[in-house]
C-alpha cells in the first residue's frame, strides 16, 4: 500500500474553530468517509472499526467526502502536534526513521506488549532544537505561519509517542 507523507503540524489558528454540521449530520458524513476508505488510514494503512477520525485535507470547513480522509487516532495526534504536546502525548525527535515507520513500529511494539518507553529506547532517536516535550516545536511554526494554513516540521523532525493521553494506538 502506497503511504502518504505525514508530518507533525499544526494548523493556522485563524482555521481552528470552523463552522461545523449538527452532530447527526457529522456522523453521515463520517460515516460515509469511513467505509468509502474502508476504516483504514489515509497515512499509515491501519485498519480498524473503532477509534478511527476523519480529517481534513484542506485546511477549510469545507465537509464533503472529497475533502475527508480516514485517519487513525496516532496520525491524527501527529497531525495536531501543538494540542498532543501540551497533552503530553508526544515527543518531537529528529530520526532517520519515517513518521510513518515510528507508528507502525510503536503499534507493533503495544502489540507485543511493550511499554512505550521501551518502544522508543529501540528508536534510532536524539534530540533536536528544542527539548522533545517543548511546545516550541509548534511555536516555531506558529511564529513563521502567516497566512498558510497549516505547516510541518522538516523531514528529520518525527513524533513519538509518550502516553496515552486522548488516543488509542490499538
Amino acid at each position: 500500500m502506497k503511504h502518504n507523507v505525514l508530518r507533525p503540524g499544526i494548523t493556522n489558528p485563524n482555521l481552528w474553530f470552523p463552522e461545523r454540521p449538527s452532530k447527526n449530520e457529522w456522523n453521515k458524513i463520517r460515516k460515509v468517509v469511513l467505509d468509502r476508505d474502508q476504516h483504514t488510514c489515509f497515512y499509515c494503512g491501519h485498519r480498524a472499526l473503532k477509534f478511527m477520525n476523519v480529517h481534513h485535507v484542506e485546511e477549510t470547513a469545507e465537509n464533503e467526502p472529497e475533502n475527508l480522509v480516514t485517519v487513525c487516532a496516532a496520525c491524527h495526534a501527529v497531525l495536531h502536534m501543538g494540542r498532543n504536546l501540551s497533552l503530553g502525548a508526544i515527543e518531537i525527535w529528529q530520526s532517520e526513521m519515517s513518521q510513518v515507520e515510528i507508528i507502525q513500529y510503536t503499534r507493533k511494539g503495544v502489540a507485543s506488549g511493550c511499554s512505550l518507553q521501551e518502544i522508543k529506547g529501540g528508536l534510532p532517536i536524539k534530540e533536536g532544537e528544542f527539548s522533545p516535550n517543548s511546545i516550541e516545536w509548534a511555536n516555531s511554526l506558529l511564529a513563521n505561519i502567516g497566512d498558510k494554513p497549516r505547516m510541518s516540521l522538516p523531514e528529520s523532525l518525527s513524533a513519538v509517542f509518550v502516553s496515552f493521553v486522548r488516543w488509542q494506538i490499538e
